[in-house]
């Protein structure tokens, strides 16, 4: 085993033991029925320096990477852990891309716990194309002012919002407080429990250093941060995947039936096997993703190999579910069946940055274009 796989192992330990410290299940049961989001778990990652992975050294955190990070994704995904840490992590990936003093300012107040960042870049729930932005940013009195709107920003309690709008035709990227004057905030409640924000902009005003980036530099910035969090997304729902594949299969090793434990019937090995096969198809896809950032890939190659691995971890992690709920039979459908929660959670996350029927067309479409 090398050094960085020994780590990797490490780390996975370490977060498995927050899990067994913090309940997943039932902090995941809880934000079903509204009791919201532990903050002593959310301070417990903090603490144990997981939301600084992606923040470099310089502004406070470990200055690792995905790699690293899907491991953690992964290990809180087997837990069920419903802390939006991904979501997070995408926003980091793309504040890391901007050399700026706000930025660096920004990260560290991630890395330490103190600040929520979130990523506000889709306006439609529909409209998944980065590029295509009609929010508007105004020059006005020595500052900008935002008008315009953004939906499905995780987490919805966050502190800084990293907002796409057009400076003068051009892509740009803004740093919004949450409590910025004219930041109308509505939340949204998902099938799991989770809340995302939207955001309406009417006349934000802004000084001009909540200006980032703008042009080429800000469009991959904000590619860079989509496609580590579908990257991560899908590393969580390996996790998911995972876990409802070893509850399954250990239900139908010990309910009986005729006298003999039902997973001995034909008919039920075989579908076993058949989730065993996805998950391991996830695991190859992702495990591609997470090396083509590995070895620096960039623009179009980065986009296809997430949205690859996000659309075989949506496809695979939802039938994954389904069946595991079939193969419990009627306690599956229970609401005290823990495959019921993991269920609610991969189908949230299958949806969040685009489903994989869309994510397949988007690789179509870059495979054709690199052609």
């Amino acid at each position: 085993m090398t050094d960085r796989q020994e780590e990797r192992r490490m780390l996975a330990d370490s977060v498995a033991g927050f899990a067994r410290q913090y309940d997943g299940i039932a902090r995941a049961r809880g934000l079903s029925d509204g009791a919201g989001l532990d903050p002593e778990a959310w301070a417990a990652m903090a603490d144990l320096g997981l939301m600084g992975i992606l923040v470099p050294e310089e502004a406070g955190g470990l200055g690792l990477g995905i790699p690293e990070m899907a491991v953690v994704a992964e290990e809180l995904g087997r837990n069920c852990a419903p802390e939006p840490l991904v979501a997070q992590a995408a926003a980091q990936a793309a504040l890391a891309q901007v050399d700026s003093k706000p930025a660096k300012e920004c990260l560290a107040g991630t890395a330490d716990g103190s600040t929520r960042l979130a990523l506000a870049w889709q306006e439609k729930a529909d409209q998944l194309n980065p590029a295509v932005i009609t929010s508007r940013a105004d020059a006005v009195d020595g500052g900008v002012r935002l008008s315009g709107s953004k939906c499905l920003a995780l987490p919805a309690d966050a502190d800084l919002f990293l907002v796409s709008a057009l400076d003068n035709g051009v892509p740009a990227l803004f740093l919004v407080p949450r409590d910025a004057a004219g930041l109308e905030l509505q939340s949204q409640r998902q099938v799991d429990g989770a809340e995302t924000a939207s955001l309406n902009l009417n006349g934000v005003q802004l000084p001009a250093e909540a200006c980032l980036c703008t042009g080429d530099a800000a469009l991959q910035a904000l590619n860079t941060g989509i496609s580590a969090g579908l990257t991560l997304a899908s590393a969580e729902l390996l996790g998911l995947a995972d876990r409802l594949y070893t509850l399954t299969t250990d239900y139908l090793a010990t309910r009986k039936q005729f006298g003999v434990p039902i997973s001995s019937f034909q008919v039920l090995r075989h579908r076993a096997v058949n989730l065993y096969i996805q998950r391991e198809l996830m695991r190859a896809a992702l495990n591609q993703a997470v090396r083509a950032f590995e070895q620096g890939a960039t623009g179009e190659a980065l986009q296809r190999a997430a949205s690859r691995a996000k659309a075989r971890a949506g496809d695979a992690a939802q039938l994954i579910a389904r069946e595991s709920v079939q193969l419990h039979g009627a306690i599956g459908f229970t609401e005290e069946a823990d495959v019921g929660v993991h269920l609610r959670r991969v189908l949230a996350l299958s949806a969040w940055l685009g489903n994989a029927g869309w994510h397949r067309r988007r690789y179509r479409t870059l495979s054709r274009q690199a052609a």
